[in-house]
């Protein structure tokens, strides 16, 4: 897409791909059409944000892939990441954009940047209230066959 870093394909420079969500050649379990539509519960925006706290923060990558390779930008690090879809964040615990941390919790507060309003606002929350937040997110699992 046109936000993608430099030197990747632009639109036009490779064939558009399309999947008919409805198909009935694609397996088990499908997602299904509500008046036409599809909708995809990925729980993300796909935008990259900065997440880190600065430059010393531990969670920065070391190379910024999305700059030019070999360019000094290249070589500052970065702290801004794609935003990870939150659909199956309850099947397997590696999390961050890094898959360092065990727990959501662990994830959830160490956001900054321009998630520290969201770091916070879980952070003031009280003991059961972040524990439902946990526990919804965890509830976000592709469904098994037939339980649709």
């Amino acid at each position: 897409n046109p936000y993608n870093p430099y030197l990747n394909l632009r639109p036009g420079q490779a064939p558009t791909v399309s999947v008919d969500l409805t198909s009935d050649d694609l397996p088990q379990p499908r997602l299904k059409a509500n008046n036409g539509v599809v909708m995809v519960p990925l729980y993300t925006d796909f935008k990259l944000h900065d997440i880190c706290s600065g430059a010393d923060d531990p969670n920065r990558e070391n190379l910024n892939q999305h700059m030019m390779a070999g360019s000094p930008a290249f070589f500052e690090g970065s702290g801004k990441f794609l935003t990870r879809r939150l659909w199956m964040s309850g099947e397997k615990p590696n999390y961050f954009h890094h898959g360092q941390f065990t727990t959501i919790r662990e994830a959830i507060l160490n956001h900054f940047g321009e998630a520290l309003a969201a770091q916070q606002a879980f952070s003031s929350l009280d003991s059961y209230q972040q524990g439902s937040i946990i526990e919804f997110l965890k509830t976000l699992r592709l469904s098994q066959k037939g339980t649709q």
